[in-house]
């Protein structure tokens, strides 16, 4: 079911009696959803080809197949991607799709569009994801995937507070612990696309299960988690250096 401006006025899905009237009303609900962006994004399907003169979105629907898709993958949270040497940064649009991973190194960064989440973020995409489901509504679950993305990274309050450092979530509601149950709670048993987010998931599966990537990434949070930590590590090297010096000159001192 859909709401109007006011995200408690509920309305039926057959109170939209056209297409247009339908996809209109998605796109104010995803718009009231989202951040500011540039005009020339789309917030879900990026719209980079078709500039649009007016603060718009459009969705993109997938006809290919009609069958019913499956989750594939067991994520991690945000703390255990850190742990792999994964940074994370907000993207430069709102679009829901535009997340993406590089890696160099055993350094990885993980790109996420900024979200705010506020008292109506929950009856938003609860009502957006109602919509999805639709029979009629023949689309690639999107708003669904996304949704079931950021909460396979959120588990605690701990996980919201690295999001929202990184400038990627916006909190409205007050707590952190707060954010991590609404996302928990809004996720329960819902079947993402494996399609949307799939080749995202296996770069960052592939990253972290490099064993290498893994010594590194551990290596550089112990030593370089801190000031101080980098100051000990770099007085360490100097004392080896030093030491195997000291070392050299006694050994080959002229007689």
């Amino acid at each position: 079911m859909l709401f109007e401006s006011d995200p408690n006025k509920i309305i039926r899905p057959v109170d939209l009696k056209t297409y247009t009237n339908k996809l209109n009303w998605e796109k104010k609900l995803i718009k009231s959803a989202s951040l500011p962006t540039n005009t020339d994004f789309a917030l879900v399907n990026g719209g980079r080809s078709k500039k649009e003169s007016e603060f718009t979105y459009c969705i993109y629907y997938d006809n290919q197949t009609g069958t019913k898709r499956h989750h594939s993958h067991t994520f991690r949270n945000v703390k255990e991607l850190e742990n792999a040497g994964i940074r994370l940064k907000a993207s430069e649009t709102s679009c829901l799709t535009d997340i993406s991973f590089n890696s160099i190194f055993f350094v990885g960064t993980l790109w996420l569009p900024p979200v705010i989440v506020d008292d109506s973020t929950g009856p938003k995409f609860m009502n957006l994801i109602a919509y999805e489901m639709c029979p009629d509504f023949d689309n690639d679950f999107t708003v669904t995937s996304y949704m079931c993305f950021l909460d396979s990274l959120i588990d605690e309050a701990e996980d919201v507070k690295a999001l929202r450092r990184a400038g990627i979530l916006y909190n409205g509601l007050g707590s952190d612990e707060e954010v991590a149950k609404l996302f928990n709670k809004m996720n329960t048993d819902l079947v993402p696309s494996p399609m949307i987010y799939s080749y995202v998931e296996q770069q960052i599966d592939n990253h972290c299960k490099n064993m290498w990537i893994n010594y590194a990434a551990k290596a550089y949070h112990t030593l370089f988690r801190s000031p101080w930590t980098c100051l000990a590590f770099v007085a360490a090297i100097a004392a080896l250096y030093l030491s195997a010096l000291h070392t050299y000159y006694t050994i080959h001192q002229p007689k």
